[in-house]
């Protein structure tokens, strides 16, 4: 599991990518929801979540490589992870009726500590749609790489076909 998850080489077939998508869809779900428990614990998930970073480009590089891309291509992975969840995230904030604007009129008005508060209070109230907006993100994300990058049934320059099923299951 350690090498699937953190070692860029390799081949990882389409549903072994969408099961990893969905466990870090998961994992920063529930680190998203961290700030409902404590905003010091919410930080230090801040953190944490930047390992799934490196995963996520670690599993994008081997879906890449069973294409049969360069691992370059990830990063088109990632521009799309961004995408779509910056359109989730806007559609879940008008669903729960956020608005960034309004902690930010908060801040504009000078009193440190008022800003200080609406940040909070604005990162609180954004947990659920944050959390829900990873656990959608990430699988439309492998859905919408999977689609657009079919699987090479063949061996290529980055691991035989057989291989390619280092996956989940």
């Amino acid at each position: 599991m350690g090498n699937l998850l953190f070692s860029p080489s390799g081949r990882l077939d389409p549903p072994g990518y969408m099961k990893a998508m969905l466990i870090i869809g998961v994992i920063t779900a529930v680190i998203g929801l961290l700030p409902l428990v404590s905003s010091s614990i919410a930080t230090i998930g801040g953190l944490v979540s930047l390992v799934f970073l490196y995963v996520f480009f670690a599993i994008s590089i081997k879906r890449a490589h069973d294409a049969g891309k360069s691992g370059w291509m990830s990063i088109v992975f990632f521009i799309l992870l961004m995408i779509v969840s910056v359109i989730v995230t806007l559609i879940l904030f008008a669903v729960f009726g956020l608005n960034m604007m309004d902690m930010f009129s908060t801040a504009m008005e000078g009193d440190p500590q008022a800003a200080a508060a609406a940040a909070e209070a604005f990162t609180k109230s954004s947990a659920i749609p944050s959390a829900l907006a990873s656990l959608i993100g990430y699988p439309a994300t492998a859905f919408l790489v999977n689609a657009m990058f079919k699987q090479d049934m063949h061996d290529n320059t980055y691991g035989p076909y057989g291989n390619a099923a280092e996956s989940f299951s």
